[in-house]
């Protein structure tokens, strides 16, 4: 379906005979839906129109950008007649950002443009007018010549429905979802998602409880102690942190506590301090409960060549509103370090590969451990759903050295998109980058 300008009019909408037929529509009042943005309109059966065009009032052009050379989808419920899908992929915080560099940086997540079609734009947060409900940014256009004219600049409506990829401020989330109900995902975070809250969140269901390592704020020493005394050795974790930041292990020492500091990039071995005085782990201790610092089992990291591994697992909604596991990685950390951070001296490889590889599984036994992975993961993601709209989470899992498996995050912000690349399967990587865009389109109403 295209648009066809009609002037001398500001409220009549023109459809071909053959359209009208097919939705059964007829001559007379409906409202029409662009995105978010909804006008009442007079709808005309006109026998000039041909059946894939859709005759507009010129005069809406002066309101908000409406690409006329795009391909749209129409659909009817009830009295409302829908043009789109207006999807909205929200990636960047400043309107100066989005340089052609860094639109193209993007170009991928619009590789399956044709199997979404209507009219899908990238913007940044504070290019969001709450008062006028429009947004500034660059829409796609799939019939551009060259690299460097497909982002064309507009002032758009409010979109049908909206992937949020980037911390915005809560007010500006909350004024979207007052105009466009339960239609932006993933729900509200303002970074990375608090790890107390994940555990609060999943432990209550008993399908997941097993999974989880035991986890408790960092309140006082008592807290501390009574950890060590459980477990031998535990983890201290920022509660919001990401990329493995500030993660500490602590095993107890008989006048004290042995810390273990990640290496960095370069370093040859972890920097362990001992902390004995009480002065000293009093003073240690206030530093950390003022950045709200978690308590955590420590598990048995599963080690390659002592590289320690954990797993990435995508799981992404698609046209069915259905949860699907779109990849699995196994994220190969330093050697030596108490931490999986691939980006310090690491690798990625497949998990399938993983579980070869470091596990010695055949395949068999790998593919039952993946499904194992997928099932939990799986559960999460039905957890979530009871929170808020969700459609892509990257979930971190720990297999440990007798084959456990344990959760340690769920990231519904910061989705690192680009582990294909890093095992060279750029088919999989459009796969993990496009597959949102399919629930998007749902969201906004057309299937």
């Amino acid at each position: 379906m295209h648009i066809k300008w009609i002037t001398g009019t500001t409220n009549q909408i023109h459809l071909a005979i053959k359209t009208a037929n097919e939705f059964g529509i007829t001559p007379g009042p409906m409202t029409f839906q662009f995105g978010s943005w909804e006008q009442q309109v007079q709808v005309q059966i006109n026998t000039d129109i041909p059946e894939d065009v859709i005759g507009l009032p010129e005069q809406w052009k002066n309101i908000f950008t409406i690409p006329e050379t795009l391909p749209y989808e129409l659909n009817r419920t009830d009295t409302t007649l829908r043009l789109g899908p207006v999807i909205a992929l929200i990636v960047f915080s400043q309107l100066d950002e989005m340089t052609l560099s860094n639109l193209n940086h993007y170009r991928e997540y619009f590789s399956d443009y044709a199997s979404i079609q209507g009219l899908v734009y990238i913007c940044a947060w504070n290019t969001i007018d709450i008062e006028k409900k429009q947004i500034q940014g660059y829409y796609f256009d799939p019939k551009a010549s060259n690299a460097s004219n497909r982002w064309k600049f507009g002032t758009f409506p409010y979109p049908g429905s909206a992937y949020n990829r980037t911390a915005m401020p809560e007010t500006v989330f909350n004024a979207l979802l007052t105009v466009m109900g339960d239609r932006v995902f993933n729900s509200f975070s303002n970074g990375s998602f608090n790890k107390w809250e994940l555990w609060k969140r999943l432990s209550p269901d008993l399908r997941l409880r097993s999974h989880l390592p035991a986890t408790e704020p960092l309140t006082d020493i008592t807290v501390l102690n009574n950890m060590l005394d459980r477990y031998g050795s535990i983890y201290l974790k920022p509660a919001g942190g990401t990329l493995s930041q500030g993660i500490l292990k602590v095993d107890k020492r008989d006048n004290g506590y042995l810390v273990t500091y990640p290496k960095q990039r370069d370093e040859g071995k972890n920097y362990q301090n001992i902390i004995e005085n009480s002065k000293s782990i009093e003073q240690w201790l206030f530093k950390l409960k003022s950045k709200e610092y978690l308590v955590q089992q420590a598990i048995i990291t599963k080690r390659y060549e002592t590289q320690p591994i954990d797993f990435r697992v995508i799981m992404q909604k698609d046209e069915k509103n259905q949860w699907n596991c779109t990849g699995i990685f196994g994220k190969f950390g330093q050697k030596g370090n108490i931490i999986t951070n691939f980006s310090q001296n690491g690798f990625i490889r497949s998990g399938m590969d993983t579980f070869r590889l470091a596990f010695q599984m055949n395949d068999k036994k790998a593919q039952k451990k993946i499904e194992e992975l997928k099932k939990i993961s799986s559960r999460i993601c039905y957890v979530f759903d009871q929170y808020g709209n969700y459609g892509d989470l990257g979930i971190d899992l720990m297999v440990d050295h007798k084959g456990k498996v344990w959760i340690l995050e769920a990231n519904s912000l910061d989705t690192y998109h680009r582990f294909p690349l890093r095992i060279d399967d750029r088919a999989l990587y459009k796969k993990v980058v496009t597959s949102p865009f399919r629930y998007a389109k749902y969201l906004a109403g057309f299937q």
